[in-house]
């Protein structure tokens, strides 16, 4: 049996919208998550990057779609029927990013973050805010604003 962390009454509590790229669980916080989208139609843009999947067309919106996991350093993935675009706030846009399937909503005790373990590589770039365990399983807390710098949205000409 796990050990749950005992709630001190200054512990602050955030919101994470979880979802899964593979087997992995990640979460953005909700605060700047928009909405959530499935079954929209990406429309491709040709010159763009592998991270770029396209852009949708969000209430008149042309919102551009980054794929989450490319993003990330890992391999794309299919499509599938839960495959979901999660649109966040950045600075005055909306992006879109392209997770496996969405989870859940969870709190998460802001105290009980743990840093991301340096394990030398550069390819994470900051997009990592930290790493939070709970009942064995481990939910990786992202940056979105950092994840949208990172990408390489246009190609090199």
């Amino acid at each position: 049996m796990s050990a749950i962390p005992l709630r001190r009454r200054d512990d602050a509590v955030s919101r994470w919208v979880c979802f899964r790229l593979g087997a992995q669980l990640y979460g953005l916080p909700i605060l700047q998550v928009q909405e959530l989208l499935g079954n929209a139609a990406i429309e491709p843009v040709p010159g763009t990057t592998n991270q770029v999947c396209g852009v949708i067309n969000l209430r008149g919106n042309v919102v551009t779609v980054l794929d989450l996991r490319v993003c990330l350093g890992l391999s794309p993935g299919p499509d599938s029927a839960e495959s979901r675009i999660v649109v966040v706030e950045h600075g005055t846009e909306s992006v879109g990013l392209r997770v496996d399937g969405v989870a859940e909503v969870r709190k998460v005790i802001d105290g009980a973050i743990r840093p991301s373990p340096n394990v030398g590589s550069a390819s994470s770039g900051g997009t990592v805010r930290g790493v939070y365990l709970r009942d064995g399983e481990m939910l990786t807390l992202l940056d979105p604003d950092a994840v949208v710098n990172g990408a390489q949205c246009l190609s090199e000409r």
